[in-house]
């Protein structure tokens, strides 16, 4: 498969012509068969709050692999080829597409209709939740992939010759691969799962916590009293909107240690700030505002809902049984542990089940691990507790 550069709009213009056409040409067999397209990014992230893209790369089933330059082009430049990837008659073969999704929500605001990440797949036949393209393709293929330009430089023009084949083979050997996954998803009768996985993967891109909620995954501010969290979720809210705002980190304004410090110290002028945890840089630009912020929080009304306590010593307990468990049963399955369920997921399951409400507000009902986990935990769960009704 040859590659081909595309940085002039005359390119640009071609390429979406041929995505058309092929969609065009596209005859399904069926209602759910639709077009692949394998398709992969290069970004930089470093001193903003926004991806930065630094090149899209294509390869669609004529095996051909296009290289788009997005420094190249506007975002209203850049439309059609959104309209072309995320056809609704698209499939996107990609792996581990969750920074990906980033930047075609930043470029189109939009998320594919149908994704089957390599990575979702690989671990629900039997690789780690984690395993990476280089090793799949070298154990499943028998490719192997150079890592020389992992952590590259993908804004600098020119790329190099060694950036533009790391660049190709992300995505030339995606189509073979998912061939591999998917034969043998179906032979373990797994192809549901990976799906409802992968659409998992692209409803939380799309669906992340509002700014005002995001004070809830401070778990160490359950310790504060109620008006502290008031004060904690004005200043979280704050600084992610000043980040995105201003398109830096948001550490650059304060790390999480140095929010709490804030609720917890309580600062009045800026000489106070390092005690709080905030660094130089930190209380140079941003001293003033975050003072000035920390008194608004704390005139704030309480929030309606507190940061969830942690589990007791007895619910830890249950919790350590429940997680063994998850492992038998993974190990049975041979998918990974975190894969067949998360820690907030088991959590969640445990409160279900001492609130008696595990058949409607177990974080598994819904899904596949309602067949695949929910049942084997019930009944390990219901002959722990009989024994101990018996004693």
């Amino acid at each position: 498969m040859q590659s081909n550069w595309i940085d002039q709009p005359s390119q640009l213009l071609g390429l979406c012509q041929t995505l058309n056409q092929q969609i065009a040409d596209f005859s399904p067999q069926n209602d759910a068969e639709k077009l692949p397209m394998a398709v992969d990014t290069e970004f930089q992230r470093t001193n903003t709050y926004y991806p930065i893209p630094g090149l899209i790369q294509i390869a669609t089933s004529e095996n051909h692999i296009y290289l788009i330059d997005p420094t190249c082009f506007s975002k209203d430049e850049l439309q059609p080829l959104g309209d072309q990837i995320l056809h609704p008659q698209r499939e996107l073969l990609m792996h581990s597409a969750g920074e990906d999704l980033e930047i075609f929500l930043g470029l189109w605001d939009r998320l594919p209709p149908h994704l089957f990440d390599t990575q979702i797949a690989a671990g629900f036949v039997g690789f780690d939740r984690q395993a990476g393209l280089q090793r799949l393709l070298l154990e499943t293929l028998g490719v192997e992939l150079s890592k020389e330009e992992t952590r590259s430089d993908w804004l600098r023009r020119p790329l190099s010759d060694s950036q533009l084949l790391y660049a190709a083979e992300d995505v030339r050997h995606l189509f073979k691969l998912a061939d591999l996954l998917k034969s043998k998803l179906e032979e373990l009768g797994r192809m549901s799962w990976s799906e409802e996985e992968c659409g998992s993967l692209v409803a939380k891109a799309l669906n992340k916590p509002a700014d005002h909620e995001l004070y809830l995954g401070f778990g160490s501010g359950w310790k504060f009293s109620p008006p502290q969290q008031a004060a904690l979720r004005h200043l979280a809210q704050w600084r992610e909107q000043t980040a995105r705002n201003q398109n830096i980190p948001r550490t650059f304004i304060a790390k999480d240690p140095g929010l709490y410090g804030l609720v917890e110290k309580k600062p009045r002028h800026k000489g106070q700030l390092s005690d709080a945890g905030l660094q130089g840089n930190q209380i140079r630009k941003f001293g003033d505002q975050l003072i000035a912020e920390l008194q608004v929080g704390l005139r704030q009304p309480v929030p309606d809902v507190l940061i969830q306590r942690p589990l007791t010593k007895g619910q830890q307990k249950r919790y350590k049984q429940l997680r063994s468990w998850v492992q038998n049963q993974a190990e049975q399955l041979n998918v990974p542990q975190d894969l067949l369920s998360s820690k907030a997921q088991l959590i969640g399951y445990l409160r279900a089940r001492e609130n008696h409400t595990t058949s409607t507000d177990s974080p598994y009902v819904g899904t596949w691990r309602e067949q695949a986990l929910q049942p084997f935990l019930d009944s390990k769960a219901l002959d722990t507790e009989t024994s101990a009704e018996a004693d």
